[in-house]
């Protein structure tokens, strides 16, 4: 895949993304180490993790031998020999543009496997690149990392890889379990842990050691987490859509409902702060029921961030003047040192949190923010430069495909979207050799109200094409007709779907 634009900015960030995410790339090595992290330290099994475990050990067999690696990528600090859950999951789509496919699936395939009674249901936080347990950020089988969001984002990348690519490969009985376990008992087990009404949120206990309900590990922790309702809301509509995918219309009817339920909740009643100061809405219920909606940076670190982006991130937060208000706060927040965090990881996540809305101008403000330091050192030493942390290459490719493009793609129905959301610096942009399972596809944007696609693929696919805004008509290579309008996120839309066949061009302008 080619992405450029008459901005050497943005063809230069493109071109620097795609070569480095390759150099992440595992795949082909035969052997490699495994278990080793954190400047040439080693980690065995163990039946705690203390400060002893900590400590550079000497190898010794098995757990410290080269092991053959299975198709993957560096997903985690650079200085670990493992992909983890989170990193995996924000960096799947940029990871599929690019062509990793197989990498995909074996990487889920493997934390899936990794799940079972022996880890209270949990898929493994961290493996190595053989696919066997990271023993760093699992010891052992009793104490492990657990951290709840990161369950209902496998879950949704489920769904979304299916989507994506059509393999049926993901709609294995092994894969669609492990969705209904964590969607239906994982989810009731840790509904009731701490607080004695149950409301369908699934609690934590505390840190990620004892079951953690955030990705945000400094600060206070929290009993529920905005950031855990969000995936799990989109945990459930994903799958839900997957199941009415495989015709299992009553079981998709079940999960869309409890997703709709979830979200009204959320929006009605758990996410209403006492006094509407802060961002606007609750993100988080500490273990004595108090309530946090003030984003707050201390010598604990940052209460707020990335608790804050999942929500309006994964559509929780209903569009309107208060989800408005939060993306106001979370921009204003994120763009002052005295409460931003310092972590460059936290920012991969702000592009797609605006994008959605249609914000080009703050979407493409966070391109440039991380694109402008991904050559300055990491906040930790032991990781290199910025650039040497993987999500950064990976989640820039999906800004640009799935952000500034619009690109969206059902493989399976052979349906792409595109609504492109161009800012005033970048006029035009091309995404060439778009391939998507059985798609292959040229994207070409010369400005924000032409769209051009040109069909490479070995089958038809339904073109909807959008633009934000109200527009009467639309120019279908020379032949005019009239724009349908719909509301996405908030944001009005004018539309035209079109077929277009294989080896076929069309030119679509909206006037």
């Amino acid at each position: 895949m080619e992405i450029s634009s008459s901005s050497q900015y943005l063809t230069d960030l493109m071109d620097w993304a795609q070569k480095k995410a390759a150099g992440f790339v595992m795949t082909g090595i035969k052997k490699g180490p495994v278990n080793r992290g954190d400047g040439e330290k080693w980690y065995g099994p163990s039946g705690r993790f203390s400060s002893r475990s900590r400590t550079t050990r000497k190898q010794r067999p098995v757990w410290t031998m080269p092991q053959d690696y299975i198709p993957s990528y560096w997903a985690g600090y650079h200085d670990r020999t493992a992909f983890y859950i989170r990193d995996f999951v924000h960096q799947a789509s940029g990871a599929e543009f690019l062509g990793y496919h197989e990498e995909n699936y074996q990487m889920l395939r493997a934390f899936i496997a990794g799940a079972g009674p022996e880890t209270d249901g949990y898929a493994p936080w961290a493996l190595n690149f053989d696919g066997s347990i990271y023993y760093m950020d699992t010891p052992s089988r009793r104490r492990f990392v657990r951290e709840l969001t990161s369950q209902y984002e496998l879950v949704e990348m489920i769904a979304r890889l299916y989507r994506m690519t059509g393999d049926a490969r993901y709609t294995e009985p092994e894969l669609l379990a492990f969705a209904q376990r964590i969607l239906g008992p994982f989810t009731r087990e840790h509904d009731g842990i701490v607080f004695q009404e149950k409301n369908e949120i699934p609690e934590g206990r505390g840190n990620i050691w004892l079951g953690s309900s955030s990705y945000n590990e400094s600060g206070v922790l929290l009993a529920e987490s905005g950031d855990c309702i969000a995936a799990l809301y989109a945990a459930l509509r994903a799958y839900g859509g997957l199941c009415a995918a495989l015709g299992r219309d009553r079981e998709a009817e079940t999960y869309r409902r409890r997703a709709v339920e979830v979200r009204a909740y959320f929006n009605e009643e758990w996410s209403l702060p006492p006094d509407g100061i802060g961002c606007g809405y609750v993100f988080g219920v500490g273990f004595h029921g108090e309530k946090y909606w003030k984003w707050e940076k201390s010598a604990r670190g940052i209460t707020g961030a990335e608790t804050c982006f999942f929500m309006p991130l994964k559509l929780l937060t209903e569009p309107g003047p208060r989800n408005d208000g939060l993306l106001d706060y979370i921009d204003c927040m994120d763009s002052d040192s005295h409460t931003a965090s310092e972590n460059i990881e936290s920012f991969t996540y702000l592009p797609q949190v605006f994008f959605p809305y249609h914000q080009a101008e703050r979407g493409w403000k966070w391109i440039k923010y991380i694109g402008d330091r991904r050559f300055q050192p990491h906040v930790r030493a032991s990781q290199g430069l910025n650039e040497d942390y993987p999500e950064l290459s990976f989640t820039m490719i999906a800004a640009a495909v799935e952000g500034l493009l619009g690109f969206h793609a059902d493989v399976p129905t052979g349906t792409v979207t595109t609504c492109p959301c161009l800012p005033e610096e970048l006029p035009d942009l091309t995404a060439c050799s778009l391939r998507l399972g059985s798609l292959e596809l040229d994207v070409i944007v010369p400005d924000g109200r032409t769209v051009e696609l040109r069909n490479h693929s070995d089958r038809a696919v339904l073109w909807n094409c959008a633009f934000a805004g109200d527009f009467e008509r639309m120019v279908v290579n020379g032949r005019e007709l009239h724009a349908e309008t719909e509301t996405v996120n908030g944001v009005r839309r004018s539309a035209a779907s079109v077929k277009v066949e294989q080896g076929e061009t069309i030119r679509i302008h909206a006037s």
